[in-house]
């Protein structure tokens, strides 16, 4: 693992039936660290759940590695004490038998670790394939383990829902560790089951091998699990590998194209006297600058995100707010999104 670096890219959505997003996702480039996290227990209560596991594997992961503690054992103390937590939240009456699914991975300098509890996933893509690296905590995939139930009735199965292991059902929630070598090029894939149970892995591996731009991918793989029904939260996190130094040659580079863009003179009083109507997360959001990026780094800042969701939006115009709608002052934004709401 000497000598690589991970760049990620996520997204989360709430799908086309459930009111409330449960899922959370982490990413902390820096820290090497990412995770998909699926809260379970209604009445927002799993969100709770799933925000206290991201929450504690932020707060803890990075300064346990610091210290020289090694990943496996980072991630471990970072979920039992999320686990902890979350069994002490749980006492509210309002919130009892909330819990979460949590998968996270650690690209280190010398090794990799996914930690996982529940049936959120990890796929590896490498080359022209795809491999699923966790098990699932469930019902049905234990039954299937066992033979007494056939690997094709699985995704079919009336309680393949039900979880034998999740963060807040038990005092001792038993956590895998899997070690797993990378290489440059190589693509870990995070995924809550209202992705995964909706695409299946060779589709979400041509997603990312056909779209380079991270976000771009992760936007795409969750539209498609909304459009074959959105019946779950739907969230996905997508790690690229690459060698170290091309890295920070990014790093390096990116000021200097940006710098050859604004070259033309205009560039400055563009960025900063231009606006557009973009998204952020899944919400509409005014924005100022131009609605691109060189080499990753955003030409545009977020202004305010608005109240506004994206399924409020007339279908028909999603498409180009994602692609950034320019309007002319933050008024001319205002009276634009109001009518896009009204548009059939």
């Amino acid at each position: 693992m000497n000598g690589l670096a991970a760049a990620g890219a996520g997204y989360s959505e709430a799908g086309r039936v459930r009111e409330v997003n449960e899922d959370r996702i982490l990413l902390a480039d820096r820290a090497g660290l990412y995770a998909v996290a699926d809260g379970l227990g209604g009445h927002a209560a799993g969100g709770v759940a799933s925000d206290l596991a991201v929450a504690t594997l932020r707060a803890h992961v990075p300064g346990l590695m610091a210290r020289d503690v090694p990943p496996p054992q980072a991630l471990v103390r970072a979920l039992r004490e999320a686990n902890q937590t979350i069994l002490e939240h749980a006492a509210a009456p309002e919130r009892s038998g909330m819990a979460t699914t949590c998968t996270a991975l650690v690209v280190g300098a010398r090794e990799s670790v996914i930690a996982h509890v529940g049936d959120s996933r990890a796929y590896l893509i490498r080359n022209r394939e795809v491999r699923q690296l966790t098990a699932d905590h469930s019902l049905v995939e234990e039954l299937v383990r066992r033979g007494d139930l056939a690997p094709d009735d699985a995704a079919a199965a009336a309680r393949r829902h039900v979880l034998t292991r999740a963060l807040g059902l038990d005092a001792d929630a038993p956590i895998d560790l899997l070690s797993v070598p990378l290489a440059p090029g190589d693509v870990v894939v995070l995924t809550t089951d209202g992705l995964h149970g909706a695409v299946t892995p060779e589709e979400i591996a041509a997603v990312v091998r056909a779209t380079p731009d991270g976000e771009e991918a992760c936007r795409t793989l969750v539209h498609l699990a909304n459009a074959r029904g959105g019946l779950d939260n739907a969230s996905v996190v997508i790690v690229r590998v690459r060698r170290r130094w091309a890295a920070r040659l990014a790093r390096v580079a990116a000021p200097a194209a940006l710098a050859a863009l604004l070259a033309g003179g205009a560039g400055v009083y563009q960025f900063e006297h231009s606006y557009f109507l973009g998204v952020r997360g899944d919400r509409v959001a005014l924005m100022r600058g131009v609605p691109a990026r060189v080499l990753g780094v955003p030409l545009f800042s977020v202004v305010r995100a608005t109240p506004v969701s994206m399924a409020a939006v007339a279908p028909a115009y999603r498409g180009r707010l994602r692609q950034g709608i320019r309007v002319r002052t933050p008024e001319d934004a205002d009276a634009l999104l109001a009518d896009l709401v009204h548009r059939p």
